[in-house]
């Protein structure tokens, strides 16, 4: 199983485990609700070990479920051409040209998957097939049926896209790293992974880095909002803190309080 599409699954699963750096969340869902939500903390997925995984499968019920992976295991690249050809064949040949002339691994080894994000510009994303493959095997291994991979950056891309008026870029704060996520236009135009320090040092690399897409990208972002998986951590000193560099911090109930599980409100 590769990573699913940038849309939604074809059904939604009734359990779904979020992967975190150093934890997982466990939902159970049904009709857009949750109904119960468990943490799992110490352990995680994404690392190949997966030591945590008897912790984990042993709350889990033999039912449909999906994995979302946090975004510490993918590779993010951004795209532009002259023009795109809509045959899907000759694109993808095309994007695996650009991607080979900046890739010094070899592509084989990673699930490959991108999106048109417009005529010009492509989203690539890449994740190892030993993690996918790993991941797959667990579920087998408890007959427990794994029907969804997503990743949680897509699933906010796709929660905020549907807001009439979506944030500039978001924060998504994870036991020990931080992605920032600009977007123009509802689309993404650029992506950031960093590990976390303290909500000082933070609030600085966010500013720095909303300088830069400001000087790269032809934009000028002002409004964010925030998602954390981190427990029990507020993110009001870091909104403080940019509030004097001019940036609002839009409030995360507009996109829901778990916009990274796919159907849940």
């Amino acid at each position: 199983m590769g990573l699913n599409n940038f849309l939604l699954p074809e059904r939604l699963p009734g359990q779904i485990i979020y992967a975190g750096d150093r934890h997982c969340e466990i939902f159970t869902l049904a009709n857009k609700r949750i109904l119960r939500r468990s943490r799992v903390a110490g352990v995680g997925l994404a690392e190949l070990d997966a030591g945590g995984w008897p912790e984990i499968a042993a709350q889990l019920q033999p039912v449909d479920t999906g994995i979302i992976l946090n975004s510490d295991p993918f590779i993010y690249n951004f795209f532009e051409f002259d023009k795109l050809p809509w045959s899907r064949k000759l694109l993808r040949e095309l994007v695996a040209w650009k991607l080979q002339k900046i890739f010094p691994e070899n592509i084989e080894a990673y699930d490959h998957q991108f999106f048109r994000l417009n005529k010009k510009r492509i989203f690539s994303i890449l994740i190892k097939k030993t993690l996918l493959e790993q991941i797959e095997s667990l579920f087998r291994g408890k007959s427990i049926p794994l029907i969804y991979i997503g990743n949680s950056t897509l699933e906010i891309l796709n929660r905020l896209a549907k807001l009439k008026r979506p944030p500039d870029f978001f924060v998504e704060l994870d036991d020990s790293s931080c992605s920032l996520v600009f977007q123009n236009k509802g689309l993404p135009i650029y992506i950031r992974k960093f590990k976390s320090g303290s909500g000082s040092d933070l609030a600085e690399e966010i500013s720095k880095t909303v300088q830069f897409v400001k000087s790269n990208y032809g934009c000028d972002p002002r409004s964010y909002c925030c998602s954390a998986h981190q427990e029990e951590v507020s993110t009001d000193g870091i909104a403080t803190e940019l509030a004097g560099e001019n940036l609002s911090c839009q409030s995360a109930a507009l996109a829901g309080e778990t916009p990274y599980i796919p159907g849940s409100q």
